[in-house]
Order: C-alpha cells, then structure tokens, then sequence
C-alpha cells in the first residue's frame, strides 16, 4: 500500500507531514522551537547538522506505530545547517534537503526497503534564503551505526553474514526503486538490536538522495564504492548482483573505485596535516 502524505503551507513555513499529523501543524511550525528548548533528548550530532532523539507530546496520536507511545511517540529530529555561507546562499536553488529527504524516505518504503518512517518534514523561508529546516522521522529502538555494530566486539561471526546479506539485498532494492543515495556510507545505516518493522538494518541519512527512476551500473558502483564493505565481506557483491549474473563482471571495477577512494582520502589528510 502506497503511503499517504499532504503538502502544506502556514505562513513563511511550507513542508509535507503524514495525515495524522495535519491537526497538529500549527504546533509544528508555531510552538515547537518554544517546545523543543524545554524537552529531555539525546543529541548524537551537532554539526552541520543537529540530530536528537526525544519524544513528541502525548497528545499527539500516529496510527500503525510499532513503537510504545504512552509517554509520546519517540522520534529522531533533524534540524538542517549549513558548511558554509555559500551553502547557505545556493540552498534555495538546490531544493529542501528536509523535503527531499521526506519524499524519498516514502518512495523507499513503498517499495519495501528499511528506512525510519518519515513523519513531517518544514522549512522556513525568508529573504530568498532557507533560514530553518527540519524532519522528524520515527526513531528505531535500541539501534546503532552499522560502523559501531561492525566494531562491536560483542558481534558473534554466525550473526554477521546473515545481517551484511540482509544489507546487501536493502541497498539493491534501494537502486532498485530508482534512489541513488550519494553518500552512502557504513555509518549511514542503522543496526536494529532486535527487529523492528520486520527488518534488523534500515538506511537513514537521505538529504543527498535523488530519485532517478533508473539507477545505471556504473552509479550503483560508485555509490556502494563509498561502502568499502568488499574487502571485509567478498561474498557482498555477489549478493547485491543476485538475478543479475553479468553484474558480478564488473567487480574488478568495484574494487577500482574503492582504491580510487582510499586514495583521495589519504591525500586529502596529508594536505590536511592530519
């Protein structure tokens, strides 16, 4: 089943929320930052961008939820920033990164791949700049980065082949459903400690993401190059190619880009001085 979402509009703030949430906007793009400063959270990141955990008001009823909402259903917050001030500048030309990531977050889950149900997303405009943007997604219980999990010495052998295959085949449907991600990084997903939603593994992070419709091999490659995952799990590519056997040809250009990768890195800490 397809979800639902509607557009709206409130003043200089404009963004899309899931229907539920329609009787709740002007406290979205009203109250919430007054809110927001009074509220108990986890931060796990500052800059660019500010991301939290925290729990919505109890007021505030979301249908289909697997999450326990006596207390407030508990979501991740992303308020957006900027590198620098001309990023700042050239925002308002290259669309919301809220309400990119809001849409492609749908489009994945129609098409069934894992990723935190998106529940609003808002942006406030002014003087032809985007002066605050925000998404709230649903957040994951008792989850990390898929970079700590793997660093996990808790981590048994048995467990990780099926979790890196269950990973393989979610960043397939992702290309498959026409999303390149962009950025597309091991710590760009999330290890679920149980499942949640049927699924142990669900991509997050999408302000870079595009929706090409059609996602071409040599994209798909450059893409999973950013994973880096070849070298500790050979078999990864070999699942992401399953019913696509002349796929599994390209792998020395795989191996390739992620050299390619590891170099430009290092060259670029060498510049540093780091």
């Amino acid at each position: 089943m397809r979800q639902k979402y509607i557009a709206f509009r409130r003043s200089s703030a404009w963004g899309v929320c899931i229907p539920e949430l329609e009787p709740h906007l002007d406290f979205f793009v009203g109250a919430f930052e007054d809110w927001l400063s009074e509220q108990p959270m986890k931060v796990f990141l500052e800059q660019p961008n500010w991301v939290a955990a925290l729990r919505l008001p109890s007021t505030i009823r979301i249908s289909e939820s697997s999450s326990d909402r006596s207390a407030g259903l508990p979501v991740v917050l992303k308020r957006f920033g900027w590198r620098s001030p001309l990023h700042r500048i050239a925002r308002p030309l290259t669309g919301s990164k809220a309400i990119r990531s809001f849409r492609i977050a749908i489009t994945l889950r129609d098409a069934g791949v894992a990723t935190p149900r998106p529940l609003i997303a808002w942006e406030r405009r002014g003087r032809g700049t985007i002066n605050q943007g925000y998404s709230i997604t649903e957040e994951i219980p008792d989850a990390i980065t898929l970079r700590q999990w793997l660093k996990s010495p808790n981590v048994l052998e048995s467990e990780e082949t099926p979790l890196l295959t269950e990973l393989a085949r979610l960043v397939r449907g992702m290309h498959d459903a026409g999303v390149l991600h962009r950025d597309l990084t091991i710590g760009n997903f999330l290890v679920a400690a149980k499942p949640f939603e049927g699924n142990r593994i669900f991509l997050i992070d999408l302000s870079r993401a595009v929706h090409l419709g059609h996602v071409p091999l040599p994209f798909r490659l450059m893409d999973l190059a950013r994973m880096k995952l070849q070298e500790s799990w050979p078999d990864f590519f070999e699942v992401y190619c399953e019913g696509q056997p002349d796929w599994k040809s390209w792998q020395p250009v795989l191996n390739g880009l992620i050299r390619l990768r590891r170099w430009k890195m290092d060259f670029w800490k060498t510049i540093k001085g780091r």
